[in-house]
């Protein structure tokens, strides 16, 4: 029996240890040594780290645990995710929380996202080295400890019609927002959430998820799409807008929509630098992402 049992403990620790190597293979020694560096510095703080099965990085600050994930895609620079999830308000919906969590990331410098049952703040940063993550590690957790806070506020204030945003006056709110670069065909470059190199740039594509206040109907949005900072804007244009385009919400469930996209039948049209795509309706911005073109 105690050999039987030995030999069941042997291959869990084989499997448990070859699935994190499997994730080690995903990184690259650049990205490998930035782990290393964030592990030993979490160390030094006092801190007790460790690799999941997933290859991240994960310990506790007071009973809360936080994770630093670092992206296997992004090399120069490379991109590092610090988060914590947390549990919804038992006081208010999921819904509420979503309008609050909107609000949050209108000023606040790091960002709520919510999931079924929960909502993450999160931190996320494009770095050489592990010394930027150093010098805003605590910074970020400060930030984090106040959102986590106020989001007891914010969701007061929308329950109650204080808020800037009211889930009467908007058609949905957006859950997701992510990016494809695409040709002339609708022929994916560079498929959603992945990389995007500028020398195959043509179409920056947004696709949304939604979550229905209203159960059907034609919503025109307006998009707006920066390059650092700067808004894009053609001939036919509206004003401060970078183009507008239609959905047909149909039925209260989640739905996903592809927008139209923006650039040109050009390879190489979009150069290296930050972007944001928000999209509007009305006065009112009801989501947006920043990525990069590298």
């Amino acid at each position: 029996m105690k050999r039987l049992l030995f030999s069941l403990i042997c291959c869990f620790l084989l499997v448990f240890s070859s699935k994190i190597a499997a994730e080690d293979n995903k990184l690259s020694s650049e990205q490998l040594a930035l782990r290393s560096e964030v592990v030993t510095f979490l160390k030094e703080e006092g801190f007790m780290p460790d690799i999941d099965s997933d290859g991240d990085i994960v310990f506790k600050i007071e009973g809360t645990k936080y994770i630093v994930s670092i992206s296997d895609t992004d090399e120069n620079p490379m991109y590092l995710s610090f988060y914590a999830s947390f549990s919804y308000p038992s006081d208010y919906t999921s819904d509420v929380v979503l309008m609050a969590s909107k609000e949050l990331n209108r000023y606040k410098g790091v960002k709520v996202t919510c999931y079924d049952s929960s909502f993450r703040i999160s931190c996320d940063l494009y770095l050489r080295d592990a010394e930027s993550f150093k010098e805003s590690f605590y910074k970020v957790k400060s930030q984090m400890s106040l959102v986590q806070s106020d989001i007891l506020d914010e969701c007061k204030n929308v329950s109650s019609g204080l808020g800037s945003i009211s889930i009467s006056e908007i058609p949905f709110i957006i859950t997701k927002l992510e990016v494809a670069n695409i040709d002339n065909d609708g022929t994916i470059i560079h498929d959603y959430g992945s990389t995007i190199y500028e020398y195959k740039t043509q179409y920056l594509k947004p696709r949304i998820t939604i979550k229905p206040y209203k159960t059907s109907g034609s919503v025109k949005l307006y998009i707006k799409l920066y390059k650092n900072n700067e808004l894009k804007k053609g001939s036919s244009s509206p004003d401060d807008y970078s183009y507008s385009d239609t959905i047909e919400i149909n039925g209260s469930s989640s739905q996903t929509f592809v927008l139209s996209g923006w650039g040109s039948d050009t390879a190489g049209h979009w150069p290296a630098a930050t972007y944001r795509f928000e999209i509007w309706y009305g006065t009112y911005c009801l989501g947006s992402k920043t990525f990069k073109v590298i």
